[in-house]
């Protein structure tokens, strides 16, 4: 079952944050511009910061944002990163990554749209360990968020992006979907949830640098409908004939490779269920199969 229901926060809100306590809002001499410019910074087509959707506490997540710019010219920008998250006593926890000043190009569209992602800037932040899954009351379903505060090179932040997060169970075989349905925010029905690296070469897969196949990010969901062309049962012994010949080809392969080839084959099924017709269609409770690959 489902922690609690999604709850989004607007993608375009954006809120005036208060420098953090002890550091200053100005850069150093070195990243300052010689001259005050407009700030002309907008965010880019990925409008939140990109992060995973479920974590461990300790966990070290990789975040980014893109940003785009309203103008021709380029425009500097002071960008730093926040997670912020709740213990078990409810006490409220907050970490930030270093600042960082960018160099956005500006938008040769004519007008500018400021839409256009022209500069990435990534950071990793490592979650307090104390970080805590919270009971589902109220409007708040969510244990924590990541979030990107932007601003003039010099000055004040003027802008705050989010992403929710929520804290999963270890990510292993007896909780992988459990996981997947927290990052999905339940599960489709007649669906399984599918290994992406399937757990009959788990221990090559571990050999390359990927410490778990059960990390909700390699899982995702197949339907498993009876009578369903392409479903999950009539295709996993074929999905892991690709693996097969992978490792015959690349016996040793890195981390960067195995990923590379997992996605380059996501895209030769199809993983949803048609919807039902007629009028004594039902919708079907999740299963609770258990998938193999």
């Amino acid at each position: 079952m489902m922690r609690g229901a999604l709850v989004m926060l607007s993608a375009t809100t954006l809120a005036v944050v208060p420098p953090v306590a002890g550091a200053s809002a100005q850069p150093s001499a070195a990243t300052a511009p010689s001259t005050a410019a407009a700030y002309t910074v907008s965010p880019g087509t990925s409008v939140n910061v990109n992060a995973r959707v479920v974590v461990l506490p300790g966990m070290t997540v990789p975040l980014s944002i893109t940003l785009g710019n309203y103008s021709a010219t380029p425009s500097q920008a002071r960008v730093r990163f926040r997670a912020k998250c709740i213990t078990k006593d409810i006490d409220f926890l907050t970490v930030w990554s270093a600042p960082q000043v960018v160099t956005v190009p500006g938008d040769p569209a004519n007008p500018p749209k400021g839409g256009k992602d022209l500069k990435t800037v990534s950071a990793s932040i490592t979650l307090p360990a104390t970080c805590a899954p919270q009971p589902d009351s109220g409007p708040i379903s969510h244990d924590g968020d990541f979030a990107a505060e932007m601003g003039p090179a010099v000055g004040e932040p003027t802008g705050l992006k989010q992403s929710l997060f929520w804290i999963g169970k270890p990510f292993t075989y007896t909780n992988y979907r459990y996981n997947l349905e927290l990052q999905t925010h339940g599960a489709p029905a007649e669906s399984a949830a599918h290994h992406t690296l399937p757990r009959k070469f788990e221990a090559k897969f571990n050999k390359a640098g990927i410490p778990t196949i059960h990390d909700p990010i390699y899982l995702r969901w197949w339907c498993s409908r009876p009578g369903v062309p392409g479903n999950h049962p009539s295709k996993a012994a074929e999905y892991n004939a690709l693996w097969d010949t992978f490792f015959a080809q690349k016996p040793n392969p890195t981390a960067a490779e195995v990923l590379a080839y997992r996605a380059s084959i996501q895209g030769r099924y199809t993983y949803t269920c048609p919807p039902k017709t007629g009028p004594t269609s039902s919708r079907l409770a999740p299963q609770t199969m258990m998938s193999g690959s």
